[in-house]
């Protein structure tokens, strides 16, 4: 599978995930799960979707918090959309 193909697949597990709402978010380790993939490997993903701006990271969560949160964006739902209606 190309890095553009598992790029997508992240994404589409975040969409999943928050009912492609803007408004929720997810915990990393969720999507891990999901992805089924090693934990440095997701957050390389994660970290390159963030560039992109297809999602984001939420920083209100616990301060002990051992996990980060991400939404999907605008830019992210048009993104998974698109690459739906083709």
């Amino acid at each position: 599978m190309s890095n553009r193909d598992e790029l997508r697949r992240i994404l589409t597990i975040i969409s999943d995930l928050t009912d492609n709402d803007t408004n929720t978010t997810v915990k990393d380790t969720q999507i891990i799960v999901e992805a089924n993939r090693p934990s440095k490997e997701v957050d390389e993903f994660l970290n390159e979707l963030q560039s992109l701006e297809y999602i984001k990271e939420n920083k209100f969560k616990p301060a002990d918090a051992e996990y980060k949160l991400y939404q999907i964006t605008n830019k992210g739902k048009k993104e998974i959309y698109n690459k739906e209606s083709r």
